[in-house]
């Protein structure tokens, strides 16, 4: 386990949810709704947030996250509803994850690229569809990271939960749980 701490795959994975957290919080609010579908309290966190002032721009509903070495493996979840543009994009990649590999491997505007290894998934949980993916460096024996996300259509919006962390399994599990306490009825 020690060595996957010291991957940085995985911290970048870990550092990817905080990070979104972190943007979060410049638009926070001062109560925090934790994930549903994850532990409440310690050792877990939640993040106060509110509505982002912009249209067809995503609006955090929820997120929680839990750092190794309280955590093993460490998690980051976030849920958000997404409109407009925003969404119609999202819920193109969500049907179809491999897209998102394909932008991945080859990012646009690049000079050197760098070499990724991708993989997606296609997933559903009962209304919700989406995607497990993992990724890492092309050099042998780096660790990847794992993220996975699955959405569901409230009318015109898209509600998302978007899971990040160490283990595919734990990720994969996690992103099933809270969709089904946060987007299926």
């Amino acid at each position: 386990m020690t060595r996957l701490l010291q991957c940085p795959a995985s911290r970048r994975a870990l550092s990817f949810g905080l990070a979104a957290g972190l943007l979060a919080v410049s638009a926070c609010g001062y109560v925090p709704r934790p994930v549903a579908g994850l532990p409440p309290g310690a050792p877990w966190e939640a993040l106060p947030l509110r509505k982002w002032l912009a249209e067809d721009r995503a609006e955090p509903e929820a997120l929680s996250f839990c750092a190794p070495p309280e955590c093993r493996p460490g998690l980051a979840a976030i849920v958000v509803r997404l409109s407009g543009k925003d969404a119609e994009i999202t819920d193109g990649v969500l049907k179809d994850p491999e897209r998102l590999a394909r932008a991945l491997r080859s990012p646009a505007g690049r000079t050197k690229p760098v070499k990724t290894m991708v993989s997606v998934e296609p997933m559903k949980e009962a209304a919700a569809y989406g995607f497990a993916i993992s990724l890492a460096p092309a050099d042998e024996g780096k660790v990847p990271a794992y993220g996975a996300a699955l959405g569901r259509r409230v009318g015109e919006d898209l509600r998302l939960v978007l899971v990040v962390g160490e283990a595919p399994d734990a990720v994969q599990s996690t992103v099933r749980e809270v969709a089904v306490r946060e987007l299926l009825p």
